[in-house]
């Protein structure tokens, strides 16, 4: 059944244009940025965000909203 799974998704991602994966990796880590801040920690605000920074400079996913 993984087998299956894995052979669908792997379809899927290579069906999918490189702009809409660019758009739902940007959602992704717009959810994972705006989840970061909501919360009081400090220490997550200095290691989840500049890693944040750091996939969407690697992989040129700009921050537009």
């Amino acid at each position: 059944m993984s087998k299956i799974a894995a052979s669908m998704i792997e379809l899927l991602l290579m069906m999918l244009s490189k702009d809409v994966l660019k758009k739902c990796v940007d959602t992704m880590l717009d959810i994972v940025e705006d989840a970061t801040v909501k919360t009081e920690n400090k220490v997550d605000d200095a290691l989840i965000l500049p890693l944040c920074e750091r996939i969407r400079e690697t992989f040129n996913v700009p921050d537009d909203d």
